[in-house]
């Protein structure tokens, strides 16, 4: 009787399969789209690693040992310079990362969460590997000198060294040829005159025309900046120098 079951179900499947003119899909077809998987998987990865790589270069340069000096509780400072964008830039590649790892052909077997963890981790192992070969601070670099909105959404550490109002002011070094004070140029090309006479310089802070600089203290006149300390600018610092072909604004 089940081999009568088995020859019938066999005949009418093979009958469907006649009268709908079912073919096989060629074996290149399923090896095209093994190959489409396998790299979209590795673009998600690579590009989540360098996600990766430029928030550890942020993350680095983060001023964290001088927050309290800012004038700002440490929960202010973490959320005011936190690199959202690359948090949610590596969130949606990870999301690629496993879509794609779990249609890989042993991919089903593995439960959701344990394919993210996993996407997680090579995009960090990797993104460790970029940031200690530089990579991470060539692509701050590059997107300082031309993406648009860089100081307020990618690299919101520039925005929150440009609030000369809170003691806090960045640029551009123009001109030193005066004792005592410098000329200054801020991410609104505005020109400040900085009074550096009682200043403190912190590790790696050199005035140099041309290269930029940070400045905690205070405005003392009209676009006259007191500086209490002098920092270095790293990350963030290119952005300064796609600005030298505007018109430049008087000091009044």
């Amino acid at each position: 009787m089940l081999d009568k079951d088995n020859a019938d179900f066999e005949n009418k499947l093979l009958a469907k399969i006649k009268d709908k003119k079912i073919s096989p899909k060629p074996r290149w077809q399923f090896l095209l789209k093994d190959s489409v998987v396998f790299l979209a998987g590795l673009m998600a990865l690579l590009i989540g690693a360098a996600a990766i790589s430029v928030m550890i270069y942020l993350f680095k340069y983060n001023d964290w040992e001088i927050y309290d000096q800012t004038k700002k509780s440490f929960l202010e400072f973490f959320i005011l310079t936190l690199p959202y964008f690359w948090g949610i830039f590596l969130a949606f590649f990870v999301f690629i990362l496993s879509y794609y790892l779990r249609h890989t052909k042993k991919g089903y077997h593995y439960s959701e969460l344990l394919i993210i963890g996993a996407s997680i981790i090579l995009s960090v192992i990797l993104g460790t590997c970029f940031y200690a070969a530089g990579f991470g601070e060539k692509l701050d670099n590059i997107l300082g000198s031309r993406a648009p909105f860089y100081d307020q959404i990618i690299n919101r550490h520039v925005d929150f060294w440009s609030r000369p109002n809170e003691g806090r002011l960045s640029g551009l070094v123009i001109d030193k040829s005066i004792p005592g004070q410098f000329v200054l140029v801020d991410r609104g090309n505005q020109a400040w005159v900085v009074d550096i006479e009682n200043s403190e310089p912190y590790s790696g802070a050199v005035i140099v025309v041309d290269k930029p600089i940070r400045l905690l203290g205070e405005i003392i006149g009209e676009h006259v900046f007191r500086a209490d300390k002098l920092l270095p600018l790293t990350a963030g610092r290119d952005f300064f120098h796609r600005s030298d072909s505007l018109p430049l604004l008087p000091v009044n």
